[in-house]
């Protein structure tokens, strides 16, 4: 664990300005979808986005953002020319998950990039994607306001007829015309909408978008929406005007407008056709027919934590509904009932509920889904999540260096089963010592990012550059010892 403090402005100036939201307006606070990294990648940058808070007097946050440990390791944040730009801040890594705090003493103007996260990979592949997403978040210490989170993807379309895809949002837009290229960023909501719902229709999409155009100008889009296989009943296919589009304005809670009847749906791939939109903002998904649109009544997420696999979901509905049942599956094994959880009670909004799984070992790989059951003993499931604990922080390793060859400069990986003095000797090609490095005590952990790993800048120990060739590095922490090999190339 981690902790890093950044005092910029005194917290009585904070106190004296936490004042509450508007009523009847929301804030988004998203993160990029996925982030893409290769072997030795350091300080990548991952992308917090915020919405319009301009007068809503939002003067701190606090959020958690989860990420594959196997893939990357987050290692600090970035606030320079974004929202939070100026804030006091701090930051807490664990096993997979970054916890962020941000203040200041004047309110948050704007909407746009909020923080970067910073992630150094860990993996020792090419192109390794990690998933990223915003596990909790608040505003103002949770006090008067609604928050949603969500993921989000950029594109930016040219002038004139183009098609667009965004990334893990579940969206396509063709444009049929553009008159100015602008940044479109498209966040997308796992749940149902907060505030009114739209009227009219016999059942509402419990999830929603909100996209928001970064400049002026007109243009003429159509947009096609993927909802699952199962979700466009036969009858909605038939007749795809019996499934509505429905806006409503930018960061509101209030009351949707229909804007437009879909041209064709396919219950095949899950995809709903809207077409002639000429504004962005918040859309969700409605029916007068027979699609099954309240899919996963459980939203379902999973990351691994210092305890065990941290297991979060949100019940859209709980109205007679008994407690939930979680059910895992181990690597070729079937699933099995872990625990019963009882219902917070009888209401027809949102709950969010967590579980830690502490049964797990590293290295294996999980399966989850969450059953709801109600008093008529009717069950609904969440989707399977899959969860992949890292190995880390439970062996003693030596991993190869990277990168290698290489030049100047070299990071050198290792694991530690536990806390012991470490020391890296490097010795060349006819086992003379050219340099040891003594890293002190450490605690047990994965210390393979450019941040943590070894390092080596190439020189010997009296600083002259070493000369081309293959070198010997060794790992000693406490009784433990191993040899890696690596090449100078000059």
């Amino acid at each position: 664990m981690r902790y890093k403090l950044i005092p910029i402005f005194l917290f009585p100036l904070y106190l004296t300005l936490c004042l509450p939201f508007c009523e009847g307006e929301l804030v988004f606070l998203s993160v990029q979808s996925q982030i893409t990294v290769s072997q030795g990648d350091h300080n990548v940058k991952a992308a917090l986005y915020i919405s319009d808070v301009t007068g809503l007097n939002v003067i701190s946050s606090e959020l958690t953002v989860g990420y594959d440990p196997d893939v990357v390791e987050a290692v600090g944040i970035e606030l320079a020319g974004t929202i939070a730009e100026g804030s006091s801040s701090a930051y807490n890594v664990k096993d997979g998950s970054i916890s962020i705090a941000l203040t200041r003493a004047t309110p948050y103007s704007g909407s746009g990039v909020f923080a970067y996260v910073l992630f150094d990979a860990v993996t020792q592949g090419q192109g390794v994607i990690s998933k990223l997403e915003i596990v909790k978040a608040k505003l103002n210490e949770g006090k008067d306001h609604d928050v949603e989170v969500g993921r989000s993807d950029t594109q930016t379309p040219p002038v004139g007829s183009s098609a667009v895809t965004f990334k893990g949002m579940r969206l396509k837009m063709d444009f049929i015309s553009n008159s100015a290229s602008h940044e479109i960023r498209v966040t997308l909501v796992n749940k149902r909408p907060v505030g009114e719902q739209p009227t009219g229709v016999a059942s509402v999409l419990n999830r929603y978008w909100v996209i928001d155009r970064g400049g002026e100008g007109e243009f003429e889009v159509n947009l096609t929406f993927t909802l699952g296989p199962g979700m466009i009943g036969p009858g909605d296919q038939d007749n795809p005007s019996n499934l509505k589009l429905f806006r409503r304005e930018g960061n509101s809670t209030g009351n949707w407008t229909l804007i437009a009847s879909a041209t064709s749906a396919n219950a095949a791939t899950g995809e709903v056709r809207f077409e002639g939109i000429r504004s962005f903002s918040q859309f969700t998904i409605g029916t007068t027919g027979d699609s099954s649109l309240p899919a996963e009544p459980l939203i379902l997420t999973g990351f691994p934590s210092r305890d065990g696999v941290l297991l979060r979901w949100e019940a859209e509905s709980e109205v007679s509904n008994v407690g939930f049942v979680v059910y895992r599956r181990d690597e070729g094994e079937g699933y099995r009932r872990i625990k019963f959880i009882s219902s917070a009670g009888n209401t027809a909004f949102p709950t969010s509920y967590t579980f830690i799984d502490r049964d797990v070992s590293p290295g294996g790989t999980y399966y989850y889904y969450v059953e709801s059951v109600d008093i008529s003993g009717m069950r609904r499931k969440s989707r399977v999540i899959r969860v992949r604990v890292p190995i880390g922080s439970n062996r003693f390793a030596l991993l190869q260096s990277y990168p290698n060859p290489f030049n100047s400069e070299v990071w050198i990986p290792y694991e530690l089963g536990g806390e012991v003095p470490v020391v890296i000797e490097i010795y060349d090609g006819v086992g003379h010592l050219v340099r040891k490095l003594d890293l002190g005590l450490q605690p047990r952990g994965r210390y393979v990012s450019k941040l943590r790993s070894g390092y080596w800048d190439g020189r010997d120990m009296d600083g002259n550059r070493v000369a081309s060739g293959v070198y010997y590095y060794v790992l000693r922490a406490g009784s433990f010892m191993a040899i890696g090999k690596m090449t100078i190339i000059k």
